[in-house]
């Protein structure tokens, strides 16, 4: 066969191929174009979800410097029950700091949902459950069970926070005068150290 043949033959070939598959090409690409459309969708549905979070937040601040307290409240946690990485975790962190809410078992409730967040990567994780632990200390000292079922996943683990965690679960033993508790915890320091 000579190239003019061949190259006479390509396109026929193309168009064949083309007309035999005509319902695959379209549904490949409707396909795509949904796959497209919907990821593009997606981004901007999350981004306005970020921005609404965003001047919620700030609306909240607004709100309780104006000492609508109540009103604040509602918004905060409403960013709370998004579940957003960052803002429910700045609005527990308002909510305390500002003594938005006094209930503690409240507040516990909303470290455990921020704990549920599955977008929190797991180092900030174990802040947050540092900060549960010295949130508990504060506010219900007598609470052993819960405070060693916050700090026992910190403990248990590589992360960065966990001298601090067994520190912290260490100097709390030692307050209630119970040495021996203390001193296993030590030994788990001891033994980080040495590693």
């Amino acid at each position: 066969m000579s190239k003019d043949t061949l190259n006479s033959h390509l396109p026929n070939k193309i168009i064949y191929l083309i007309k035999n598959n005509l319902k695959l090409l379209v549904t490949l690409l409707i396909v795509i174009a949904v796959i497209l459309f919907g990821s593009i969708y997606y981004k901007n549905l999350y981004k306005s979800k970020v921005i609404k979070l965003s001047n919620n937040y700030t609306k909240s601040s607004i709100l309780f410097k104006q000492n609508k307290i109540i009103e604040s409240k509602i918004l905060l946690e409403d960013i709370i029950k998004a579940e957003h990485k960052f803002y429910s975790v700045l609005a527990l962190y308002f909510l305390i700091d500002n003594s938005v809410e006094p209930d503690s078992k409240k507040i516990i409730t909303y470290f455990d949902q921020i704990l549920d967040i599955t977008s929190i990567d797991k180092e900030s994780l174990n802040l947050i459950r540092i900060k549960k632990a010295i949130y508990i200390l504060d506010k219900k000292k007598d609470d052993e069970q819960l405070i060693i079922t916050t700090l026992n996943p910190v403990i248990n683990s590589k992360s960065v926070w966990r001298n601090i965690a067994i520190t912290l679960i260490s100097d709390y033993f030692f307050s209630k005068d119970q040495k021996e508790k203390a001193n296993e915890y030590i030994k788990l320091l001891n033994n980080t150290s040495v590693r």
